[in-house]
């Protein structure tokens, strides 16, 4: 588990450790690649990056909110398959046809309807257990710029931690039973909002890809999701560096 230092993930009382509270999620929600919000001719380079971190005031933006687990399982994608089949039948029984044409519009229209179904059906669960990785790398951020500011001049900058996604999901339907650990997590470099001048983005730090390790989805889930803590503290760990690299504070 990640404690105060490190942000804990799992916030529940201990008569909730065992119970699993999930709610639907589109997979349209979850970036299946890294990008950044800005393109690099836009970006501050890491030297003025760095000289403006250590002449002005810094603050990381807390998290109301961090961001759940989601589960893409195998289960959620049958159910899925199931759901949209059984609606495109529906459909396709429902119409009258006399006709070849007839029955083929019919069989046109159903498709249709099944096809918009599925991509309608959530693709994932949230979790409550493993969440707040995005939580945990602010406050890490938070602790390394706590300093005296009483020198700093300037309207100050905020760094913002965006989770785009941070998912169990398995493998392959077919051919392997691992659950593989997703991230992407944006770090966002940006001036300060003052007055009527609109704030100005100064870079965007990716970190994103797939925990080393694979496995069941039982074996994630066991101990209340012991393995998804273990693995976030050594993602945090990637990011919090990867973040002061391209801040040019290495």
């Amino acid at each position: 588990m990640l404690a105060d230092t490190n942000a804990r993930f799992l916030n529940q009382d201990e008569d909730s450790m065992n119970t699993r509270k999930i709610l639907p999620i589109s997979l349209a929600a979850l970036s299946l690649t890294a990008c950044a919000s800005m393109p690099d001719r836009q970006q501050a380079s890491t030297a003025e990056v760095r000289s403006v971190l250590l002449s002005q005031p810094v603050a990381v933006q807390p998290l109301d909110h961090p961001v759940a687990l989601a589960e893409r399982t195998k289960g959620r994608a049958v159910a899925n398959t199931v759901i949209a089949s059984m609606a495109a039948t529906a459909a396709a029984n429902m119409g009258s046809a006399n006709s070849l044409q007839g029955m083929q519009a019919n069989q046109a229209i159903a498709s249709e309807l099944g096809t918009g179904v599925a991509r309608a059906l959530p693709q994932a669960d949230l979790i409550e257990a493993g969440t707040g990785i995005d939580k945990a790398l602010a406050h890490r951020l938070a602790r390394y710029f706590e300093r005296d500011e009483s020198s700093s001049v300037g309207s100050g900058l905020v760094i913002a931690i965006d989770a785009v996604k941070w998912e169990l999901g398995y493998e392959s339907f077919l051919t392997s039973s691992d659950y593989r650990l997703d991230y992407d997590i944006d770090i966002r470099v940006t001036e300060a909002e003052i007055a009527e001048k609109q704030a100005r983005p100064l870079k965007t730090i990716d970190c994103s890809g797939t925990f080393d390790r694979k496995m069941s989805i039982d074996k994630w889930r066991a101990d209340d999701y012991r393995e998804v803590d273990a693995a976030a503290h050594q993602i945090v760990d990637r990011c919090y560096r990867l973040a002061l690299g391209g801040m040019g504070m290495t």
